[in-house]
């Protein structure tokens, strides 16, 4: 009875191992888009993330601007996307200093690398006030990481004002915004990447076509999530943990295939967090479906 658990976890490891190297993975077509993402096309990155000390801010613009100068494309724009932290009250006194020195940050950011859009910036932050949540029993984030990706598709989908603080320019999303390119905030995109991705989704037969109904994608994607490797680790990060779990690590991740059961199969997976999301597919299918306070992860 005791071994039930740990055999059945050997079992179904032995079982993918095997349908992985007996099915060959799946590569997707995609546009070769020589001159950039095209306009019809634009994209934003966003990096959720919270503001919980003065460091913060300068040190997310830091990740965001290192998105850029990796993926210089001028129909791309990059946002932060934040909350304060918890609190027993709806403002507290350093709140506005959190804000301020984003704010700050990105400004700076957007007068080093301007843009030719006259309604919105390249860098931006997307912040939100806190809101009660009875669940939780303090003011929060409406619905936290999870939350604040579905009104912020909501904004996108419907090129409404949305729940984010107005900060001028500098919370203008760009309009005609497709798709939607969210990371962690310590999630590196490799040169080249994002508009390798945009490639994929932008291909006729990739697009997204809902069911009648409006509750699933019949055919495509509206969700495309690319293989997460990790690099090479610090000397001082170097474990036997660290070995078992963390995977094959190196600096070109993208030289061989990586095949994933349910996805090479089913053409299905299961999202974790990271990857291009469709705006309007995702707001057909998930807008208002998912039940509040009732959703404990933030990734899955």
């Amino acid at each position: 009875m005791l071994l039930l658990f740990p055999v059945s976890e050997a079992v179904v490891a032995v079982v993918n191992r095997l349908i992985s190297e007996s099915s060959r993975p799946i590569h997707l077509a995609r546009l070769a888009f020589a001159s950039g993402i095209p306009a019809e096309h634009r994209t934003m990155l966003v990096v959720p993330a919270m503001l919980t000390s003065a460091k913060s801010g300068p040190e997310l613009a830091h990740h965001l601007l290192l998105h850029y100068l990796a993926n210089p494309e001028p129909n791309a724009q990059f946002a932060l996307l934040t909350d304060y932290a918890d609190a027993a009250t709806e403002h507290t006194p350093e709140d506005a200093a959190l804000l301020a020195a984003a704010v700050a940050e990105l400004e700076r950011l957007n007068a080093l690398y301007p843009t030719d859009l006259q309604t919105s910036a390249r860098f931006i932050l997307l912040h939100r006030q806190r809101r009660y949540a009875p669940s939780e029993r303090c003011w929060i984030g409406w619905e936290r990481k999870r939350g604040k990706l579905e009104q912020l598709i909501a904004l996108l989908a419907e090129d409404g004002v949305g729940p984010f603080v107005d900060l001028g320019r500098t919370s203008q999303s760009a309009p005609g915004t497709q798709y939607l390119v969210t990371l962690d905030s310590d999630t590196r995109l490799p040169p080249g990447r994002l508009r390798d991705l945009v490639g994929v989704a932008a291909h006729p037969h990739n697009l997204p076509y809902p069911s009648a109904d409006g509750r699933r994608i019949q055919r495509g994607y509206g969700i495309l999530q690319p293989h997460v490797a990790t690099p090479l680790p610090a000397p001082e990060d170097v474990t036997l943990f660290h070995w078992l779990f963390a995977g094959q690590p190196g600096i070109d991740p993208y030289s061989a295939a990586s095949s994933e059961v349910y996805q090479d199969v089913f053409s299905e997976g299961t999202f974790t967090g990271k990857g291009l999301l469709h705006v309007k597919a995702m707001h057909t299918v998930l807008n208002g479906r998912l039940p509040q306070s009732q959703v404990l992860s933030h990734d899955l």
